[in-house]
């Protein structure tokens, strides 16, 4: 399963006097990351690397911006890939503060920035969730939205007939109403969408 980050958030990192200020955003397409990009220049102007890395839908890229390859986008990318979080980018604005880190250094600062700022936040789910619509004789009305309390209704249409549109996980429910109609209930569409549930 998916997830996504519930808000944008920040986190600070200091080790052996070099700052690490992460920033997470929900981004959902490239132009809004270059633009998260480009404003983090214009904030931190004297910073000495900015390190990226996003997933936004199939895409995902990282960035050195000049550390060593493969000592810092990469492990910030593989935070993001390990925790199944999609649709963010992860900058980690690095200000040097005179001490060597190594290459094992970096790796464990880039990751553990990104690492320590996800877990300021809360994760929402991305699940496959199964929307159906259904219409059936209005005098089956009552005992069918009893049976449905604990469903998410989305939408409810009233005339000779009810059409309901129903999202849950699966259509095993619909047994059940085709028996308390009689079979008289008629399945019109089925879509499968992704939907992230809030935490």
């Amino acid at each position: 399963m998916n997830y996504r980050i519930n808000c944008n958030t920040s986190h600070t990192l200091i080790l052996k006097k070099s700052e690490f200020i992460t920033e997470l955003y929900r981004v959902f397409s490239i132009e809004e990351f270059n633009a998260i990009l480009k404003d983090a220049k214009k904030r931190h102007p004297k910073a000495t690397h900015i390190c990226t890395a996003y997933r936004i839908q199939e895409l995902e890229k990282s960035n050195d911006d000049g550390e060593p390859s493969g000592t810092a986008g990469l492990p910030m990318l593989e935070v993001l890939r390990k925790q199944n979080i999609v649709d963010i980018c992860a900058l980690v604005v690095r200000y040097y503060g005179g001490i060597q880190l190594g290459a094992g250094g970096l790796n464990r600062a880039y990751s553990s920035s990104v690492s320590q700022a996800l877990e300021t936040i809360k994760l929402n789910p991305i699940m496959d969730m199964l929307d159906t619509m259904i219409e059936f004789p209005i005098t089956y009305t009552d005992i069918i939205l009893n049976r449905l309390k604990d469903f998410e209704i989305l939408d409810k249409s009233f005339t000779d007939n009810v059409q309901l549109s129903i999202r849950s996980i699966n259509d095993d429910y619909l047994l059940d109403l085709k028996e308390i109609t009689r079979g008289q209930l008629t399945v019109l569409s089925q879509e499968i969408n992704e939907v992230e549930r809030k935490t």
